[in-house]
């Protein structure tokens, strides 16, 4: 594309304000397709990032439902402790 531009410089048949006019077109559509081309970039990573983050959750998720079945069993096992512990004290009394 730049050197098209070159060329439009350097020719002299057309008159200098279209050539401007052309050159100017040109460069825009340059830049235009820069900025196309730096959306779809920026587009991919958000992509990504929204699919690990989606990955992220369900790991989360998971963990959370790990754990809470964890802190259940001590809580059961620290409930059947304290039992135990007051029926010693109770049989100690009598």
């Amino acid at each position: 594309m730049k050197e098209r531009i070159e060329r439009l410089k350097k020719m002299t048949y057309i008159p200098q304000k279209e050539i401007a006019w052309l050159i100017e077109q040109a460069e825009l559509a340059v830049k235009q397709r820069e900025i196309i081309e730096e959306n779809k970039r920026q587009q991919k990573v958000t992509v990504h990032q929204f699919r690990q983050a989606q990955k992220d959750i369900q790991h989360l998720s998971g963990d959370r439902k790990r754990y809470k079945q964890t802190l259940e069993k001590i809580i059961t096992n620290l409930n059947f402790a304290i039992t135990v512990a007051q029926n010693e004290l109770e049989g100690d009394v009598k």
